[in-house]
């Protein structure tokens, strides 16, 4: 068994933050910066065609979204420090494919970015660490986002940083096995990064609070001589019954514990129960029907902005903004935290489906750029809600399980992209985009749906009312 590190709890907390937003910066959403590969590829004499390179991008986009269910299960399981450095042994594997393969081998690529999507399980793994922040817990899980969304920007680094794919893609190999270790020597082995008192302790703890509050001190002047009064007292025989009283009371918060145990357990359902909870299926629903057109953007960016006289700039402008959207992932929480997480869903929504509008549009290159920084922002906006509605909503019991559902159910969902890229590349783009951006403003019901629900309710996690309510 590997040793860890033992820190300060409070310092430790920022370590394991430091650590997951490190590891999820440079892992979790590589696949997206897709653009900047495909462009490098065609650079190098690649002969694959345009649906070629789709459906290896799909490849790795459907194992960046669904292999994290199998991650969850994993971590559920397992614990988080083995999902982690499994998903983290697997990005390097990807990154070596890369880096040994033919540019115009399309089935070494496609699984090469399989194994590089298996990657973003690491995301999954650490977002835990939130509960390390009860108080800011909606920032932290949004500021994660956000380092997924600088992840995106890796590829266009590696293929600029040398002339050579290989050397890059063999050092960043590398880099990823050296977080690997720290992943084993940082992370908690079981499921939470809250470490929880030892039960004993705790008892004796509470045994002794018992004592101190209950303990009563008779004054040497209200103890009767035996002689006095033929040795019998009425005084005495009210003490006794002041006695027995108390010891009832004893018993009484002796038993409250209990009690509250039994009421703690019937308020955190089980997963299943969770899973059938009408507010799971809504936010299912959500982010599956968001997922599609959000993989199909980034698969057809690169060549619907060379079709509008792109050298290569734009292209490039794109990771670059995707990246940047990070800057702006506190806001969500924020928004999250100020308003509802249903503003904050609507306000991404709102944002992917301007970005295909303006993309569809006959517009300037340069004012594809805010079509671009829509796309960054929304699509941040989308994933962190995403998470935060899950960890804010339903907790940290069934977290794995929960995202990781969602996760697999929109990955399956997103296969529909390939058909739209192989579509939009045979000159049909126009109609793809203005249909993707339709679907997203379909789903905006929903978001209306929360935040009433919210505002109705408050913003406490669902979890007894849920249950009992089938809501």
């Amino acid at each position: 068994m590997l040793p860890t590190v033992s820190l300060n709890p409070r310092a430790n907390r920022w370590v394991l933050f430091s650590f997951s937003f490190l590891s999820v910066s440079f892992v979790a959403g590589l696949v997206y910066g897709w653009p900047a590969l495909r462009q490098e590829l065609l650079d190098d004499g690649s002969s694959l065609t345009e649906k070629q390179l789709g459906a290896a991008f799909t490849v790795g986009a459907w194992s960046t979204q669904g292999n994290r269910f199998i991650t969850g299960l994993t971590r559920d399981r397992f614990g988080t420090r083995i999902a982690a450095c499994l998903c983290l042994t697997c990005a390097a594997a990807g990154s070596l494919g890369i880096a040994l393969s033919d540019a115009s081998n399309g089935a070494a690529l496609g699984t090469s970015l399989f194994f590089v999507g298996v990657g973003s399980g690491t995301q999954l793994c650490v977002q835990p660490v939130a509960g390390l922040f009860p108080k800011h817990a909606g920032a932290v899980l949004s500021t994660l986002s956000g380092a997924f969304q600088i992840s995106g920007l890796v590829f266009l680094v590696l293929t600029h940083v040398s002339d050579s794919l290989k050397a890059s893609f063999l050092g960043f190999a590398i880099f990823i096995l050296g977080l690997t270790v720290m992943a084993a020597l940082l992370l908690p082995a079981g499921g939470s990064f809250v470490l929880q008192k030892d039960e004993n302790e705790t008892n004796v703890d509470d045994s002794n609070e018992i004592t101190q509050e209950e303990h009563v001190d008779v004054p040497e002047n209200n103890v009767s001589d035996p002689n006095a009064n033929g040795g019998k007292s009425d005084h005495n025989e009210s003490e006794r019954e002041d006695a027995s009283v108390l010891l009832e009371n004893i018993g009484e918060r002796i038993e409250e514990p209990a009690a509250q145990d039994d009421s703690k357990e019937e308020s955190h359902p089980t997963a299943l129960q969770q899973l059938r909870s009408k507010e799971y299926l809504g936010l299912l629903i959500w982010f599956s029907i968001c997922i599609v057109p959000l993989q199909y953007y980034v698969g057809t960016i690169g060549f619907q902005l060379e079709q509008k006289g792109d050298d290569g700039f734009y292209t490039s402008l794109f990771s670059i903004t995707y990246a940047a959207a990070a800057i702006v992932a506190p806001l969500g929480g924020y928004l999250a935290d100020k308003f509802s997480l249903g503003f904050a869903h609507g306000l991404a929504t709102t944002l992917t489906a301007a970005s295909l509008f303006i993309l569809a549009s006959p517009t300037s290159l340069n004012a594809q750029v805010v079509g671009l920084v829509c796309y960054g922002v929304g699509r941040m906006l989308t994933f962190g809600m995403y998470f935060s509605n899950v960890g804010k909503r339903f907790g940290y019991s069934n977290y794995g399980t929960l995202a990781g559902l969602g996760l697999i159910t929109s990955a399956i969902i997103s296969l529909l992209q390939y058909p739209l890229i192989a579509w939009a590349s045979e000159g049909h783009e126009m109609p793809v985009n203005v249909a993707c951006g339709a679907m997203l403003m379909a789903v905006l019901p929903y978001c209306y749906w929360l935040d009433r629900r919210e505002r109705r309710y408050g913003m406490a996690p669902f979890f007894k009312h849920n249950v009992l309510t089938g809501g």
